[in-house]
This record gives structure tokens, sequence and C-alpha cells, in this order.
């Protein structure tokens, strides 16, 4: 009898424990360096974070640490490579494998500044939910998102404007920016992601590190982090940290390093993922209307052109809050630009820009629009299909990439 009171104690423990934890996302699966898959959660503060269930064996998840004043734990687990099934509460996780649909967004928060507020409020002027929806119904086989997740910045200079609600670099605001809107997409496929300029030092770090950086949390911010190279299949994504680079004075000590770290690389046919455009264009947001765009070039754009990799096929960015696909000739990788996701958007190209000199090279195509929504690559025999998709699903540009 005293056996058995014993056991139902337990039994009643281990269940308060399990339920205190309760999931603030749905588990979500992203990859890291050298084929390493990661499964992670947000719960609400406790001891306990709650287990998965892998080829129906369980999987503990470990809580990351130290937490940030502010912000709720992660918990996580590394995937064997050889799981075939993974389940959290009933519902299977995504694993990684050769991707037939990728799907690239970026520059998804809602802006609050103290010069210009978007309406966080109306789907339609902050449609990033819309957008990432949309990609979770598409049920790609990857997406990648190019950086900056966090635009809650500052308190809401204007209520009137739809932007009241968290700010700053703790989990409520990145809750409110990432999080809840891209809560269907989180559950629908493996994700690679990139870190920009709103999670440099200066900026949104911590959520950035703790919730979304592949390695370890040392509690502490790294101005620039290592690169790294995800492998799925035949697929490779160099992931390169831009977040500290400038177009503004720069700096010697940042192209050497940057140089160091393209030098180092070595790859065949893969795409180069970071925020800040290698090559981009933009049109200054005090220009004239029907302005002639500029260059953005930043230190690691002359960097690259110090180092410039092997193997890279593509370049995949954002920062820029427009689609951009520039293609070059002096064998040049295809840029394209991913910044239409949700913030609000910058000022259109003109109509015309084939034939533009950019840094020493001719710009042989250039597609571009001032419209939110995401971009699908399907793997084709002679490529991959590129495809611009507005946040009702229809497809705005299309290319071919060979």
């Amino acid at each position: 009898m005293r056996d058995i009171s014993r056991r139902a104690l337990i039994c009643c423990f281990l269940f308060v424990t399990v339920a205190y934890a309760r999931s603030l996302t749905p588990a979500w699966i992203e990859l890291g360096a050298d084929g390493q898959t990661l499964a992670r959660i947000v719960v609400e503060s406790g001891d306990a974070c709650p287990a998965l269930s892998a080829d129906n064996n369980p999987l503990a998840m470990q809580r990351r640490e130290p937490v940030p004043e502010g912000f709720e734990p992660a918990c996580e687990a590394v995937v064997p490579s050889d799981t075939r099934a993974l389940t959290f509460e009933g519902r299977t996780l995504p694993l990684p494998s050769t991707p037939a649909v990728v799907a690239v967004l970026g520059d998804t928060g809602c802006r609050v500044s103290a010069k210009d507020t978007q309406n966080c409020a109306n789907p339609e002027l902050w449609p990033f939910r819309k957008v990432a929806d949309r990609i979770a119904r598409l049920r790609p086989g990857l997406i990648v998102h190019v950086g900056d997740y966090l635009y809650r910045e500052v308190p809401c200079p204007d209520e009137a404007k739809g932007c009241k609600g968290p700010h700053g670099d703790n989990w409520a605001a990145w809750d409110a920016d990432f999080f809840s809107a891209a809560r269907e997409a989180l559950a629908a496929a493996p994700w690679a992601f990139s870190r920009g300029n709103h999670e440099s030092c200066e900026r949104s770090w911590r959520g950035w590190f703790y919730y979304l950086d592949p390695r370890p949390f040392s509690g502490e911010c790294q101005a620039f982090s290592a690169p790294y190279t995800v492998t799925l299949g035949k697929l490779a994504l160099v992931m390169f940290d831009s977040a500290s680079t400038s177009d503004k004075d720069l700096d010697p000590k940042s192209i050497v390093r940057y140089s160091e770290e393209l030098a180092g690389i070595h790859v065949e046919h893969a795409w180069f993922v970071l925020h800040h455009p290698i090559w981009g264009l933009k049109v200054a947001a005090t220009a004239a209307p029907g302005a002639a765009p500029t260059e953005s070039p930043t230190e690691v754009t002359t960097a690259w052109e110090l180092s410039p990799p092997k193997g890279i096929d593509l370049i995949v960015s954002g920062h820029t809050h427009l689609f951009e696909l520039l293609s070059f000739d002096h064998g040049r990788p295809t840029q394209l630009v991913a910044g239409d996701g949700g913030t609000e958007m910058a000022l259109p190209l003109p109509s015309e820009i084939d034939g533009m000199k950019l840094r020493g090279a001719t710009l042989l195509s250039g597609q571009h629009l001032q419209e939110f929504g995401y971009t699908a690559l399907t793997k084709t025999a002679h490529g991959w299909q590129l495809a611009l998709t507005s946040t009702t699903g229809g497809i705005i540009q299309s290319a071919t990439l060979k």
C-alpha cells in the first residue's frame, strides 16, 4: 500500500512539473554546422524542459543557459542524425533532407522608431504573419531567414498608429515581432537563421544568440561570429555573419577579418547567406522621385573583392527592404535580395536598371519589386525556378537560375 502511494505521489509530481513548463512556441527545427540538427522550443519559466519522441524513444531537451534577464527559457536537443521520426505533443517535426523547395524571407519585424512607425496591428501594413502563413502552406523543405527580426526597439511614439505593445531586447518584444507571427511557419520546415544588423551588439543581440543562433550561448555578445556551412544532401549554405559590417567609414581591420573568413571557405555549388547584399542597389530615402539607384557596398563587399570565395552559385541577402534579383558578368554569383518579409518597404528602384555598372561589373539582368512577400526556389532538372510570391499566394515575378 505504501509502495502504491509513493508511486502515485511521484506521478503527480512529474505531471505538475511538466505542466508548469508550458510551451510558448511550437517546437522548431534549425540547422547548424557539420550536419547538426537542433530542436528548440520556448517555455514558461520553470525547472523542467519537455521531452521529444525520436523513433518512439524519449529525447530529453535541456535548457539553454544562462537565461538572459527578461527572457523566457529556451529548451533544446541535438537530434541524432539517424532519426527517422521526431514528434512533440503528437505533432510530427520536419526533419531535414535535400529540399525540393526552399523559401527565403527577411526583414520581418514591425518598424517602431521616433522617426518612422509602422502599424503593427494592421496585417496589410505589417504583413509578416500573412507571409509566414503562406510559407507554412507551401511546406518547403527549408526556410531561410536572412536577418532583422526585431524592430520594436523603442516605446511607441504614437499609439494611434497601432504600434503599442512591448519593445526592447526581451521575450515579450521577440514574441510580438517574430515568434507569434511566425508560429505556423516555425513548425512547417527546418530553418536556417542569419543574423542581421538589428541583432548587432548595439541592438537586440540577446534574443538572437539565445533563441536563434545554433551554437551554445555564452551570455555575451560577439561582434563577429565565425561562418559555418549547413548541408542538406546536395544543397550547401554558407552562413555568414555580417551584423557588424558597415557601409560608412569602412574599417580596414574589419575588412581584413572578413577577408580571412572568406578565404577559408571551400565549397562547391553553394549558396552564400548573409544579411547585407554583397552587391545591391537602393534609392536614398531622401532622394527625389525617379532618382537613380546607388550601390550599397559594405566592408564585406570590399573583403569579397579581395578574397572571393570559390564555389558560390547564389548570394542570398536582405537588408534593403525590396525584392531584387541581380545577375552580372565577370563570373559574379547572382545576388538575391529578399528584404520584403514585412518591415516597411524601401523606395522602389527605377524600372530599367539593366546595363548598370556595379563595382567593375555590368548588371546583365535586374528584376526588382516593391511588394511584400517571400521568395520560393524550386529545384528543377536544370537548376532552380525562382518565384517571388505575394501575401495572397500569387506569383509576382519568376526567373530560372541555372
